[in-house]
């Protein structure tokens, strides 16, 4: 049921029926669009909206004064109405903070009432809508399913959810913004908009359905009743009653449209992203359908991909829907017709046809230049080469640069060649910030690849720095195209300090400013995932890397392919993460092997996971083995003290302690600290989490005073990093801190 729409209403017509049959239905179509309104004025008003004919205005009114009529069953027909209804509510009346004005509308679920605020701190219009009280209880749950689901979704093109609460008699309501506009395929009818109009519209309502589906809900029921647009020409998608977490087998659609719903969904199974394409398709087959004959081939193809029998042969998800609109508004080859060539050729000359005309009079006119013309282009296309050939070169060295310090791996030890390096390093970031001041278009890609190279020789937070500053200056000049990659360098470096509100900071702001679909979406969700990890958010941190993981067509709970891009077992690696702070170390184990291939970069930081999650299961040998094995890995890539071997130690030192071996521990862990402060990160959160660890080993030794000296340390850094470090190993780390004051018998 609508949130915002005068009533209910068919969507498509029905087939041929006789002539009394379509009056009847067409008086009794007017009679439920108006017998809720609130007076005459109101009721005349909807049903020219309606383009009723002087007849039929005649025939309502007369079935609205039989309505009205009083009768000795008026009483009890209104109380059996009542309760049929589930409320007694009824204009004037308050449901919390809101004042119910006049009803909306009403439909098999409940009703719908336009409210305003009653409290008197601002003025207010919205819709509540009222869930009948003697429906099965699976229609309650469903109605707080729906409660759930649009709590989770912030979309300026998506009905919002405002409140909540049950009535006084126990059933429950919804507060939603409340849209004066009109479904969708009337306002473009009645304005008469043409097809770039209408196709602008449907591109809007895809990116609003991409929203929801990045969020893993699908709509079920997506119709023209469901999209409503205001005067201001701005779109909403409405009902999410029957929407379907996807992946949730506990809550399926209550109910359909079967003129929208898709051939599986009305088989009765489980929707998933293809299920809205379909309806998305049937939608824009309705809503185009009174459209004069034009680019016909071009909008079957379209539809016919969207609404194929087999969910398989639709569109992979919204977006690849989405870009063949805007494909269709540029005069670009859509994807159903990708491999006709002639086709592709037509819509080129009809796109570019001033500049072929233009050509052929140039010929003729001037045949006499034709070698000139010849020569100049022949010249023009050499200063091409020779300008694609500078900036290869430049790529080159820009990536030798960071090769050479990214695999440094000679046998020998490596501190010297380092300690020249960095100071190379150092002269080259003050050369860049002092004779590139005023040029940002050159400044940013070198800040970014030097920050790459500071990474590399493990000065993580001078790379952070280096980032952020890329990033402004990127954005300086409005060369957006190279943000995503700086941003993902940015917010992993904030991740390794421990900076974890800074990192969550950088999201919001790299998400703002990227496309609301696209591959790069899966980069985000990475990125989400492995912070929110650090912060103990395990379940919005499992939903992000299952869709990044999912971008990839991989499932976590599926068997997954034996063939994995490095970008998949990168998420497959973090997802473990993810399991291992839920308490689920055998799952953990499964991702993370899946994950693990020899002589990668991140072979390292994965043995770490894989020692971890058999330690979690009781399996202290094994644990052992694989957290000595990426550390030996760490060396062999980075030397002996370096902040990345600071991350294996610690684990590895605490491996240790979990399996009585203390004053191993110890040594490992102290040499962590080594590493933390020679790779420039022992002011940073994480390795105050170092600390506590190496206090913990100390105390279990007997040397008590070591242990404060260690946790003071800890403690000092851990809390000057703020609401941007590690709050839980903080609480953490002053209950130590309370235990190691109480003196032991």
């Amino acid at each position: 049921m609508d949130s915002a729409s005068p009533g209910p209403s068919p969507d498509t017509p029905e087939p041929p029926a006789p002539a009394p049959a379509r009056r009847h239905a067409r008086i009794k179509q007017l009679f439920l669009a108006v017998v809720d309104l609130p007076d005459e004025t109101a009721r005349a008003a909807a049903l020219a909206g309606l383009a009723a004919t002087p007849e039929e205005e005649a025939e309502v009114h007369r079935l609205l004064q039989h309505s009205e009529a009083t009768t000795h069953f008026s009483g009890s027909l209104q109380q059996a109405t009542t309760r049929w209804l589930g409320t007694d509510l009824q204009p004037g009346d308050e449901l919390g903070a809101w004042r119910l004005v006049r009803p909306l509308g009403q439909g098999g679920m409940g009703r719908v009432f336009i409210a305003e605020r009653a409290d008197g701190a601002y003025q207010q219009q919205v819709a509540i809508k009222l869930l009948r009280r003697d429906l099965a209880p699976d229609a309650t749950e469903r109605f707080t399913h729906e409660r759930q689901i649009l709590a989770g979704l912030n979309h300026p093109h998506i009905a919002r959810l405002l409140d909540g609460g049950q009535t006084p008699l126990g059933a429950p309501y919804l507060v939603m913004e409340y849209v004066a506009g009109e479904r969708i395929d009337r306002w473009c009818q009645r304005r008469e908009l043409g097809l770039e109009a209408r196709l602008a519209l449907l591109a809007t309502l895809c990116e609003a359905v991409a929203h929801a589906h990045r969020r893993l809900i699908i709509h079920c029921d997506l119709k023209p009743s469901n999209v409503l647009v205001d005067e201001d020409g701005r779109l909403r998608l409405l009902d999410f009653g029957i929407a379907h977490i996807e992946g949730d087998h506990a809550h399926g659609p209550a109910g359909l449209t079967p003129a929208f719903a898709s051939p599986e969904q009305q088989r009765g199974e489980m929707p998933t992203v293809a299920t809205d394409i379909y309806s998305l398709g049937r939608l824009m087959e309705a809503l185009l359908a009174d459209l004069p004959p034009q680019r016909e081939r071009e909008l079957a193809a379209i539809v016919a991909l969207a609404t194929a029998a087999s969910p398989a042969d639709r569109y992979g998800d919204v977006t690849a829907l989405a870009q063949d609109l805007h494909r269709l508004q540029a005069r670009q080859p859509v994807q159903g017709l990708r491999h006709d060539r002639l086709y592709g050729l037509r819509l080129m000359l009809r796109r570019q046809w001033p500049v072929w005309l233009a050509g052929a009079l140039a010929l003729l006119a001037a045949a006499g230049f034709t070698w000139r013309l010849a020569l100049e282009r022949d010249r023009a296309l050499a200063a091409e080469r020779q300008t694609q050939q500078e900036a290869r070169t430049a790529r080159e060295v820009s990536d030798f640069l960071v090769n050479l310090f990214s695999d440094a791996d000679d046998g020998q030890h490596p501190r010297a060649s380092e300690l020249r390096a960095l100071t190379l390093l150092e002269r080259g970031q003050a050369r860049v910030a002092r004779d590139l001041a005023d040029q940002p278009a050159q400044r940013a890609p070198l800040l970014h690849k030097l920050g790459l190279v500071f990474e590399n020789m493990s000065q993580t937070g001078r790379a952070a720095e280096l980032h952020r500053a890329a990033i402004d200056a990127y954005r300086e000049v409005g060369q957006h195209a190279a943000l995503p990659e700086v941003y993902n360098a940015y917010v992993f470096s904030l991740n390794r300090l421990g900076r974890y509100g800074e990192a969550l900071r950088a999201l919001q702001e790299w998400q703002a400013q990227a496309p609301p679909v696209g591959p790069g979406i899966a980069h985000i969700d990475n990125g989400w995932g492995v912070v929110l990890t650090n912060l103990g958010r395990v379940d919005e941190a499992r939903q992000h890397l299952r869709r990044a993981l999912a971008s990839q067509g991989v499932a976590a709970e599926a068997p997954v392919p034996e063939r994995l891009s490095p970008r998949a077992r990168t998420y497959l690696a973090n997802l473990a993460l993810v399991e291992l702070a839920a308490q689920r170390p055998a799952e953990a184990e499964r991702l993370v092997r899946l994950a693990l291939r020899p002589d990668e970069v991140a072979t390292y930081r994965r043995q770490g996971i894989l020692g971890l999650a058999l330690l979690a299961q009781g399996q202290t040998a094994p644990a052992l083995a694989a957290l000595q094995a990426g550390d030996a890995d760490a060396q062999r890539r980075y030397g002996d003290i370096n902040a990345n071997r600071h991350r294996v130690l610690r684990d590895l030192g605490w491996a240790q302690l979990q399996a009585g071996q203390p004053h191993e521990a110890v040594a490992t862990l102290r040499l962590a600290m080594q590493c933390a402060e020679e790779g420039g990160e022992a002011g940073h959160p994480l390795a105050a989490m170092t600390q506590a660890r190496l206090a913990q080993a100390l105390a279990a030794t007997g040397a008590r005073d070591a242990a404060r000296q260690a946790l003071d340390a800890g403690l000092a850094v851990a809390q000057a990093a703020g609401e941007d470090g590690d709050l839980r190993g903080l609480a953490e780390m002053r209950r130590m801190r309370a235990a190691l004051d109480v003196r032991a018998p």
